[in-house]
């Protein structure tokens, strides 16, 4: 993804030459085929993530339609940008990391929001997969590193079956060790201190101002620059 033998008849030699060169064959056949699937898979996630949906009022009863699924929640989308993509919910956290919106099982998952939400809470968090080899949803993330990026897409829309949302980012920043953006239970103190701490981790200032009973929400998604480390990016209901 090598044998050593010491031998002195020379038909033994020969006989272990072609076992070894059928091994060798066998293991160029293996990996071929792995890469064919692996080819085939994100060929799959690339077209059901490219689907055009019809975007109306009820583009989320239009996506469960399409793919026959009700897990699907929400319509994410970020101004300026491809993003464009369904939401959905499962029983845990860990289903749509490898299944698609039809739930066809493959690795490069879905974007999903966190089982424990409901999407009209306070704060709700939404994760996606990032890729060095395929350019998945979340993987335009990383822009948002980029301070000048962040003025011309700093708004996020999120359409449910029955209300639109709207959100101006408010921080950016890459979490390692300390991954508190993924706490939901706040008391009302805690949860204003909560939202500062995110505030002041961000590694630019937006210029957003928070208030106490401010609804965030807070994407998350794999960052490949420093090993087991994500980009954050939470930004505040408007």
């Amino acid at each position: 993804m090598k044998r050593k033998v010491i031998i002195s008849s020379a038909l033994i030699l020969l006989l272990i030459g072609c076992v070894s060169l059928v091994a060798y064959q066998s293991l160029n056949s293996n990996e071929k085929v792995e890469q064919e699937e692996k080819a085939n898979e994100e060929k799959i996630y690339q077209d059901i993530s490219t689907l055009s949906i019809e975007n109306n009022e009820n583009v989320v009863l239009n996506y469960q339609k399409e793919f026959n699924n009700t897990d699907i929640i929400a319509e994410l989308s970020i101004e300026n940008t491809d993003l464009v993509t369904p939401v959905v919910k499962g029983s845990d956290n860990e289903y749509y990391l490898n299944h698609l919106l039809d739930k066809s099982r493959n690795s490069l998952g879905s974007v999903f929001l966190d089982y424990r939400n409901n999407v009209d809470d306070r704060k709700i968090l939404i994760y996606g997969h990032n890729s060095e080899n395929v350019y998945t949803e979340f993987h335009l993330l990383e822009n948002y590193l980029n301070e000048e990026y962040y003025y011309n897409h700093d708004d996020i829309t999120l359409k449910t079956i029955d209300n639109t949302y709207n959100y101006k980012i408010f921080s950016v920043y890459i979490a390692t060790t300390n991954l508190q953006h993924v706490n939901l239970n706040f008391t009302d103190d805690e949860y204003y201190e909560h939202l500062n701490w995110l505030k002041s981790n961000s590694i630019y200032d937006t210029g957003v101002t928070i208030e106490p009973n401010s609804e965030i929400l807070v994407l998350q998604t794999c960052y490949f620059g420093i090993d087991n480390s994500y980009v954050i990016i939470a930004a505040k209901k408007i």
